[in-house]
């Protein structure tokens, strides 16, 4: 399979109005936009006509037309020209769902599923979209090694001068990739921590997958007693989807739940939902500057002196490569 027969959140649908809006998926220029009945659309972003972009178009009831000599095109792409009514013609299309509060799309003929989300008892604080000038390889790298936490993030993760107490283990399949961290937490303020339940020797537990059809990882983050195993009272659940835009860009959408212990609706989560959200686009926002700063952002990992931490490099571009990509 090649990288645009995956199913990719392409677009919040909060952000699909009442215009086309333009998006890439690896290097492919995409129209996605909302018909007037809410049927949505995903074009090929170039008419056939005469090479205009139909994202500079605009939406007339059920089809988006054409700036340039206003030929209009419906959600499957069949198309009409108003100077020309038998003339036929045809745009591009993709297959497009919308799901989770997003814009999927894939190619049009592609047998590929929809990626499963297991959040049954979860409630849903926001959905994040992000924007990194990175690889895939290297964000999605980012994303899966604890190493950088002390140094990059203010909430997620362990202290640096503890780091060496921290155990992590892999789990492979020939489809996806676990890894399992545990270790002392860092310190932070104690309202937050009376909020969430966590105790003053909890440690952080970091569990999450990666698969690759599409490029995501499911994160599980709590803290618990070592020794007794008790758990605090809120549980975060993340699914982070990896999409490139191209070869030097890379789209991040985050889709955030938890589950609390708390007694009332939602386990109270609702009363603190925009602290959350805050505080979860603050720390991605850490890791898109890290990204964006690196000296060089070849993703090929030869030459490099890899920690304990890093076997999951390796794991993950065999994945990429054979499953997401498609070459053997």
């Amino acid at each position: 399979m090649a990288s645009i027969d995956h199913w990719h959140p392409l677009l919040l649908s909060r952000s699909l109005k009442n215009g086309p809006v333009a998006v890439r998926l690896a290097g492919r220029e995409i129209v996605l936009f909302r018909a007037q009945s809410g049927k949505v659309g995903a074009l090929e972003d170039y008419c056939p006509h005469r090479r205009m972009r139909l994202s500079l178009g605009k939406v007339v009831g059920e089809r988006l037309r054409c700036l340039y000599h206003g030929w209009t095109f419906s959600c499957q792409g069949e198309g009409e020209s108003p100077a020309t009514p038998k003339l036929y013609a045809c745009a591009g299309r993709f297959d497009v769902q919308e799901s989770h509060g997003a814009v999927w799309v894939k190619s049009a003929d592609s047998k590929a599923q929809m990626p499963k989300f297991d959040i049954d008892g979860f409630y849903n604080i926001c959905n994040l979209h992000h924007r990194v000038k990175a690889p895939l390889e290297l964000v999605v790298d980012n994303f899966c090694e604890i190493e950088h936490t002390p140094t990059t993030h203010a909430f997620f993760g362990y202290p640096l001068e503890r780091m060496h107490e921290v155990e992590v283990e892999f789990e492979t399949t020939d489809t996806s990739v676990r890894v399992i961290n545990r270790g002392p937490r860092k310190d932070f303020g104690t309202v937050l921590r009376w909020m969430l339940g966590i105790g003053r020797d909890y440690h952080f537990m970091d569990d999450w997958t990666t698969y690759f059809s599409p490029v995501h990882s499911v994160y599980d983050h709590w803290w618990q007693h070592p020794v007794t195993g008790r758990e605090n009272m809120v549980r975060w659940r993340l699914y982070i989807f990896f999409t490139p835009a191209d070869e030097n860009e890379t789209v991040l959408t985050t889709f955030a739940f938890t589950k609390s212990r708390y007694p009332g609706p939602a386990g109270g989560v609702r009363l603190f939902r925009w602290l959350m959200r805050r505080k979860l686009d603050h720390e991605i926002r850490l890791d898109v500057r890290i990204l964006e700063g690196l000296a060089d952002k070849n993703p090929n990992i030869d030459g490099m002196k890899l920690s304990r931490f890093d076997k999951v490099l390796g794991l993950n571009r065999e994945r990429i490569e054979r499953i997401y990509r498609g070459n053997a």
